[in-house]
């Protein structure tokens, strides 16, 4: 049976890591909002916030026709971003009507050592820039943000990973015995 994988949560969990094992794995192509916003904006000049959110927008929007295009085939694919509610509805809606199975894996963790992850990856890892333009330096804005997505209402069960403390194979072993569970 065709299914489609949401990977999705709070920033700097791992979710572009764990899509990557889970399509190397699972033999199931894999496709992030985090890389498209990237071949877009080597394309399409990004100046103030507003741009950027475009870029972002834009991402999510081909991350969704391609959802629509292999769930009318009935075939797999793995996609992560951080959806929000009309999205997962949209998602929803597509996956009940072409009969495709849809899991979705939500990465969080403690906050502490979430900001520091993100703060690390954005000072330290050769970010692109179109990913640099966020206004989180402070832990109270980050933690605002991440309670924000937290606390939007649940569309599709969230089948939840914590990933404070482990590393990216203790995530992936976690997320491959979640959806083990959740076979049908």
């Amino acid at each position: 049976m065709s299914r489609v994988i949401i990977i999705t949560g709070d920033l700097a969990s791992g979710k572009s890591t764990l899509a990557k094992q889970l399509s190397a794995h699972l033999k199931v192509p894999f496709f992030t909002k985090e890389h498209l916003k990237e071949l877009l904006g080597e394309e399409i000049d990004y100046v103030s916030r507003e741009d950027n959110k475009k870029l972002s927008n834009s991402s999510i929007d081909i991350l969704l026709h391609i959802l629509e295009r292999v769930a009318a085939v009935k075939s797999s694919v793995i996609i992560e971003a951080n959806f929000h509610k009309d999205e997962l509805e949209r998602i929803k809606r597509e996956c009940e009507l072409n009969h495709v199975e849809v899991v979705l894996l939500y990465l969080t963790g403690d906050i502490d050592v979430l900001f520091e992850r993100f703060m690390y990856r954005t000072y330290y890892e050769n970010r692109h820039p179109v990913h640099l333009t966020h206004p989180l330096e402070k832990i109270d804005d980050f933690e605002n943000y991440i309670k924000k997505w937290r606390e939007e209402e649940e569309v599709l069960p969230r089948h939840i990973i914590d990933v404070t403390n482990c590393d990216r194979d203790v995530i992936f072993a976690k997320a491959l015995e979640t959806l083990k569970s959740i076979k049908s």
